[in-house]
């Protein structure tokens, strides 16, 4: 199995991947980086249950809160608003913004590598995909109901896009199934 990291930038690159995350989190307030734990650990771990999982998503909420979305605000707004010509030159501003962005980037990178340290990575040898994709989903719902995301057939198809783009070898047919959509 590969790193998270590893896997999350390969999913998130695939098509429609990238709309599905952001919409989750911006209509849905979802941490993209735990979307996507999730979906690496239901593979390389098996269901997150108890303190992993307790562990996992307070630390993610906290680093998100006080590092990541911070970072992205001052991105977003630097983007929209922030670099106006007057009174702070343009191409300054927006070279400071490419600065964040860089250490918003660092930081989802770090966030993830202590989320990977936290899980064991030994699964059992005998995992059927079928084992595996229903971990996954466990995972995915058991977080979107921590999250207070409703869990709704907009959101499960979203979630799939991301199984699909995470697992290609799935059937989309055995995911949606799993998904109960």
């Amino acid at each position: 199995m590969e790193g998270f990291w590893d896997f999350s930038v390969r999913t998130y690159r695939t098509p429609g991947v990238s709309e599905a995350c952001l919409s989750l989190q911006n209509d849905h307030g979802a941490d993209v980086n735990m979307l996507l734990y999730c979906c690496w650990a239901g593979a390389a771990v098996g269901p997150l249950e108890g303190e992993l999982f307790n562990r996992a998503s307070e630390f993610s909420a906290h680093w998100a809160e006080n590092v990541v979305i911070p970072l992205r605000d001052a991105r977003t707004w630097m983007k929209h608003t922030g670099c106006d010509p007057d009174p702070v030159p343009t191409a300054s501003c927006m070279a400071l913004r490419e600065e964040i962005k860089t250490v918003e980037f660092a930081a989802e990178k770090m966030q993830q590598q202590v989320l990977e340290s936290m899980a064991s990575t030994d699964r059992r040898g005998s995992d059927t995909p079928q084992q595996i994709l229903g971990d996954v989903v466990a995972n995915l719902l058991l977080y979107a109901e921590y999250a207070g995301v409703d869990a709704k057939d907009d959101v499960r198809r979203k979630l799939s896009v991301i199984i699909d783009a995470a697992f290609p070898a799935w059937s989309i047919s055995d995911i949606r199934g799993a998904l109960d959509i």
